[in-house]
């Protein structure tokens, strides 16, 4: 605290003494007839206390190049290096008082950001106590390259007399910034946004000695062509299923072909029925795997006492002495023993589960993409409170200040099995970050995580295994679409929609009961509350929930939908007779079901002539089958629409695997029925029906 208040006052005292030096400063440079260079200063007394001033661990003030990597404390991997360093020489057509300036704004910016805030909050907000240096590098970085270009447009006037005349950058006129905003040649991001607001904020007067009196927020910089967003913001709901339902088959796949107990109960009972759709290029067993870590890590040269730690080690493999034969030697034997072609289907198969694997993690827990990087499995799964939670490492132990979906993540049971998959294969890549490369490291090497940016690449590897090339470009994944998926989907589960993977059921019912352990709302949380936690930005909140309400509407209020059962027909002529009116009036079928989720028409519950499967109260006489609690074929009541469609299909697969299923030979002709049943409802609603 002390250093802080004493650079404050090296600051204020350049500030009060600033005319006086740029006085003595300019008489000197008029007399050599030379510019002005940042250097020249040194031997101003006034200015040695700020010159001299240590603004980082490794800098002090007078140095072109600050770096911030030793002052910041366990940084994420993706700002490490260049993000913390900001060097002020690129800058070459910004005067050198003007820099001296700049540096002092920015010096100043970190040690008291909340002087800064916006003058529109109230005194009572929250405000940041600081800011980290990455986020202020970007914003000045952004402000130094538009500031340098505006000194550049003014060069037409002759350099020596910009920098003769220009020794403030309360010196520039109204009119030099907005040419100077016009022949900008980078976007105007936010980040440059936010360096403007600094420099009209009143406290920048602290630094420049007198406030900017030019409206910087509305500068004619050039419109940039925006690309229309093609990412999309979470999975079609049909890709999520996928997705889900195989990395769940996956994970406890692995787990039984190892001879190991697998935690979620409910995925196991629901083994045969995610096995639909697969297929591997090749079957897994113990022995492969144990035989397969120790051909990874004996070919890339780890002691043999280090493998015999992690493998059972086959006497095949050694020689008289007691030792490993040649990696390539094993490789023939075992390639003999478990009739294998090529050692790239095992790869494949390993690589598969590990990518399940750190999907599930990365769905059901929201993570962000710099938290989901710098997860370490040995240590991020803990109890705490009596609760197994997922900790990402840059918040290990710091439970005190930690907020729900932001920094620690309540462990249902199939990602406590994710994380006991992706520990045992990281071993045969020796690397403890979740997100890593999938190569073996060299012995003694230090681990490394892929980072944020690698993350993209990863899932986009898994994706390409599960779909088509066209589909794959068609999700065009991003790092924040599970995130937002997970969002996405609580919303639509509050929505009454029905498709939710059962693990997310569980996931709420945790949260629900951890809130009251930590920072959140003691109140137990429903669907809608925690997915409007997990995303921060406003305009995806928003977006998020609208898109789950228009699928609602849609579902049950298209015109040209399908409703199967007897009032069906009743209720798609009745909405044919309403979107007549709004057509001939000159709406849009979309315009239409747009209106509708703004006046919040899909929060509505529309009655008992709809069903949805899993509604708790309901009227026993009705017929019922598998886990729906109507069905649209016998029930008068009931209108079922595509959204229901999963339901069904799990109904269909759980009765086929049924048939085979020893005990099950008296209730076959049931079964039969059931599955005709769900076949009918399928096709009626224009689904794929599998035989």
């Amino acid at each position: 605290m002390k250093n802080i208040q004493d650079n404050i006052e090296i600051i204020n005292d350049f500030v009060i003494n600033k005319d006086l030096v740029l006085t003595v400063f300019q008489k000197e440079s008029n007399q050599n007839g030379e510019s002005s260079h940042l250097s020249d200063f040194n031997k101003h007394a006034l200015l040695v206390p700020l010159l001299s001033m240590h603004v980082t661990t490794r800098n002090k003030f007078s140095d072109d190049e600050w770096d911030y990597n030793q002052d910041v404390l366990n940084p994420q991997r993706s700002v490490v290096g260049a993000k913390l360093r900001i060097n002020f020489t690129k800058y070459e057509h910004i005067p050198a008082f003007v820099i001296i300036e700049l540096k002092c704004l920015l010096h100043y910016f970190l040690l008291t950001p909340s002087y800064f805030r916006k003058v529109t909050e109230k005194h009572n907000k929250r405000v940041k106590k600081n800011i980290k240096p990455n986020t202020a590098i970007s914003h000045f970085e952004s402000g130094l390259r538009y500031i340098n270009t505006v000194f550049e447009n003014m060069n037409i006037y002759g350099k020596d007399f910009v920098q003769q005349r220009y020794k403030s950058l309360s010196d520039v006129l109204d009119s030099d910034f907005r040419k100077g905003a016009e022949v900008f040649t980078f976007t105007a991001d936010n980040s440059l946004k936010r360096f403007l607001s600094y420099l009209n904020h009143p406290n920048c007067a602290r630094v420049l000695g007198e406030v900017i009196k030019v409206d910087l927020s509305n500068l004619p910089f050039p419109e940039k062509e925006i690309k229309k967003r093609k990412e999309k913001l979470v999975f079609d709901n049909r890709v999520y299923e996928r997705l889900i339902n195989h990395s769940t088959y996956k994970v406890v796949d692995f787990l039984n072909l190892m001879g190991q107990e697998v935690e979620d109960k409910i995925a196991l009972k629901h083994h045969n029925v995610l096995s639909f759709n697969a297929k591997s290029d090749f079957k897994l067993s113990s022995n492969i795997f144990n035989d397969y870590v120790l051909i990874r890590l004996w070919t890339k040269g780890y002691p043999q006492s280090y493998i015999e730690e992690f493998c059972t080690i086959s006497s095949d493999y050694l020689n008289s002495e007691g030792k490993l034969i040649f990696s390539e030697e094993i490789r023939k034997k075992a390639k003999k023993k478990y009739d294998i072609k090529h050692f790239d289907h095992i790869r494949r198969e390993v690589n598969e589960v590990y990518y399940a694997s750190a999907f599930l993690i990365a769905q059901y827990t929201g993570m962000r993409p710099g938290d989901l990087s710098e997860i370490c499995l040995r240590n991020c799964l803990v109890v705490h409170e009596g609760f197994d939670l997922i900790v990402s490492n840059m918040f290990k132990g710091k439970f005190e200040n930690l907020k729900l979906f932001d920094d620690k993540w309540v462990a249902i049971p199939i990602m406590k099995d994710a994380i006991r998959v992706a520990r045992q294969i990281s071993i045969l890549k020796n690397n403890d970050y979740l997100f890593s490369n999938m190569d073996t490291v060299k012995p003694n090497t230090l681990n490394k995580s892929m980072g944020p940016q690698g993350i993209k690449e990863f899932f986009t590897n898994y994706l390409n295994k599960l779909f088509d090339k066209k589909t794959v470009e068609e999700i065009n994944f991003t790092p924040y679409m599970t995130r937002h998926t997970l969002a996405y989907q609580l919303h639509r589960a509050e929505l009454g929609l029905p498709f939710i993977s059962f693990q997310l059921k569980h996931v709420v019912d945790r949260v629900g009961k951890y809130s009251s352990v930590g920072a959140s709302s003691s109140v137990t949380l429903g669907y809608g509350e925690i997915a409007e936690n997990i995303v921060t930005e406003k305009a995806n909140k928003k977006e998020l929930r609208h898109l789950a309400e228009l699928e609602r509407i849609k579902s049950v209020m298209n015109p040209d939908g399908t409703y199967l059962g007897p009032k069906g027909k009743e209720h798609k002529l009745r909405l044919k007779k309403i979107f007549t009116g709004y057509i001939e009036s000159g709406y849009t079928k979309d315009q239409v079901f747009d209106a509708m989720a703004k006046q919040g028409i899909a929060v509505i519950n529309v009655g008992s002539g709809f069903c949805f499967g899993g509604i708790e109260n309901y009227d026993e006489s009705l017929p019922c089958i598998g886990s729906l609690r109507c069905n649209p074929i016998r029930c008068s009541n009931a209108i079922v629409t595509e959204v229901n469609a999963p339901k069904w299909r799990e109904v269909l697969i759980t009765n086929q695997a049924l048939l085979a299923k020893e005990g099950y030979e008296d209730r076959k002709e049931q079964i039969l029925a059931t599955i005709k049943e769900a076949q009918e409802v399928l096709k009626l609603l224009g689904q794929e029906v599998i035989i």
